[in-house]
């Protein structure tokens, strides 16, 4: 009660000044929080647009490395056949495919009893241990036994314990009969290299999977060396599963969160993904917060240094009123009231010229009663009808828009706030109606602002005619007009159609040229009593009619839909 008693006893000046202030600071708040959603949807898609594109992009090298290696296979399985499966004649072959195909580290030829026929290799030698895990090799025994081509998951090598891949093809006679199997193991420093060449900020990086989800390629050597196990994180199981597309996840290795794009290579079943710490994108969106944070805040001191200049423009008249009124009441009505100035607004000089008509129509009372008592009685009725048609004037002028001559905002306001405060006892609907005309400026720069306030006239005069008994229309202020409707949703979704058709449809004659007009019409539905702050009703009206602005304008967006079902809902309930 305290804070509402030190607020009614605040000058207009400061009332003035802490409402803009207020203005101006709930849009940016608003605009902030939309900005920072904002910032983070641009990052995320940013990761989807390069991390899941480049993801996508690397599986195609890795493709066409391994279909090559796979085709030269195939081409030694139809040539073996026809030089013989001797040591002596495939020998050749098995080198000299070797050294033209630098992506084999070794060549091997098994009969269908786990014998090495014939083998060829780059750095290590074959022993006879080797020759016997070779013959227990998964990769050797599926070939065998199905004849199709095989791709081994990544394992350590039997000599060298280096990460090893082997992919198999099976030898046909002339009688399509299997008589033997070609194993080519696979270089996997060349898949390293490509791996190096993608990176993202400081600690972005790529790696890739084998079908299993065991590490091909990582930037932790350790990982690559015990070909680590990662089948349990959720972003390999969707690379396991063929899946694509952006994911968050954290990393025991870069210790954090991450954002990562992610593909599966089709046909071998390797995953790559290709991730970067959280913490960098959230740098990023901070960056270019504090940006707006900056340029929200000069805003916000330009508003509050304009609220002072218009302050002192509206209140500096009407404070020389009332110390030049309070002179003339000490005075009994001695003197004149001073002139306003040609530039003060022009309600404050409707008020002086009424006020000093009312001060001179009180001084000629004052000199002519004691000549007149006969006819005091009516010459008092007469000055007092002169200053109840004055207030209604007043009153009129302080309620209407001078341009459009509609309700002004402060009305409008006024009327909701009451609406809002009255109590239903069944579901009672109302709607606001918030409608911006759709390059205003353009208008104004292209025709002229007397153009614009005939623009604004007709859009009026159009809302007006679109409203029923009961409704009210005002100018909320610039180029935007407001409404309020007690009706349903529905309804009130068809007569903003209705209204924003017959504003579209219209055109303003200007200088033998026609203005074509389109208007963006943001709707909000309630239920009355629900208590619910005008400023958020408001709030909600403007979120609608931006919305449309942004949606390409020239439209009518309804926000109301899922915000009344559920008071519909809890009312009932109540009932």
């Amino acid at each position: 009660m305290t804070l509402i008693n030190r607020l009614r006893a605040l000058s207009v000046s400061r009332i003035m000044l802490l409402v803009t202030v207020l203005v101006a600071l709930l849009p940016v708040l608003i605009l902030g929080f939309h900005l920072y959603n904002s910032a983070w949807e641009n990052g995320w898609r940013e990761i989807q647009e390069k991390h899941q594109l480049i993801a996508q992009n690397l599986a195609v090298p890795l493709a066409t490395y391994v279909n090559d290696h796979k085709g030269m296979l195939s081409i030694m399985s139809e040539t073996i056949p026809m030089i013989g499966l001797q040591r002596k004649n495939v020998q050749p072959l098995l080198d000299k495919t070797l050294s033209s195909m630098q992506g084999f580290r070794s060549l091997i030829l098994m009969d269908m009893h786990g014998k090495i026929i014939s083998s060829a290799s780059i750095g290590a030698k074959f022993t006879n241990g080797f020759a016997n895990s070779m013959a227990n090799e998964k990769c050797y025994l599926k070939v065998r036994e199905t004849g199709k081509w095989k791709i081994s998951k990544v394992k350590p090598h039997p000599i060298t314990k280096q990460p090893s891949i082997y992919m198999g093809h099976a030898i046909r006679n002339k009688d399509n009969k299997i008589i033997a199997v070609l194993l080519g193991e696979i270089r996997i420093d060349y898949i390293e290299t490509i791996r190096k060449q993608v990176k993202f900020g400081k600690k972005g990086h790529s790696a890739i999977v084998d079908q299993t989800g065991h590490v091909l390629v990582h930037p932790n050597a350790k990982w690559m060396a015990e070909t680590k196990d990662l089948s349990d994180w959720p972003i390999v199981k969707k690379m396991m599963a063929g899946e694509t597309g952006v994911t968050s996840f954290y990393s025991p290795f870069m210790k954090g969160n991450m954002v990562a794009g992610y593909a599966a290579v089709p046909e071998i079943g390797w995953g790559i993904m290709v991730p970067q710490p959280e913490s960098e994108v959230a740098a990023q969106v901070n960056t270019l917060m504090r940006s707006h944070i900056i340029w929200g805040v000069t805003g916000l001191i330009i508003a509050i240094l304009l609220a002072l200049v218009v302050s002192h423009w509206v209140t500096g008249p009407l404070d020389k009123l009332a110390k030049a009124g309070r002179a003339l009441m000490q005075n009994g009505l001695e003197g004149n009231l001073p002139s306003i100035r040609s530039h003060s607004p022009k309600e404050i000089k409707q008020l002086g010229t009424v006020l000093r008509a009312l001060i001179s129509s009180l001084q000629s009372s004052r000199d002519e009663v004691h000549g007149l008592n006969d006819s005091l009685q009516q010459r008092v009725d007469d000055a007092t009808q002169q200053l109840r048609e004055v207030n209604e004037r007043l009153e009129v002028a302080a309620q209407s828009d001078y341009l459009t001559e509609i309700a002004n905002r402060r009305y409008f306001e006024d009327c909701l706030q009451q609406a809002l405060s009255r109590r239903s006892g069944d579901i009672d609907h109302f709607c606001v109606m918030l409608i911006d005309v759709d390059h205003f400026k353009q208008i104004n720069d292209s025709y002229g602002h007397a153009a614009g306030d005939a623009v604004l006239n007709q859009v009026a005069r159009i809302l007006e005619r679109g409203m029923r008994s009961g409704d009210l229309v005002a100018r909320y202020g610039g180029d935007e007009f407001v409404a309020y409707m007690r009706c349903s949703r529905e309804i009130a979704r068809q007569r903003a159609e209705e209204i924003h058709a017959a504003i579209e449809n219209s055109t303003v004659p200007w200088e033998e040229k026609s203005i074509h007009i389109t208007a963006s019409i943001g709707l909000y539905c309630q239920v009355l009593g629900i208590n619910e702050e005008i400023k958020d009703v408001l709030q909600h009206a403007d979120k609608a009619m931006y919305s449309a602005k942004r949606q390409g304008r020239n439209r009518v967006i309804d926000i109301s839909e899922e915000s009344i079902k559920p008071i519909i809902a809890k009312q009932s309930m109540s009932d």
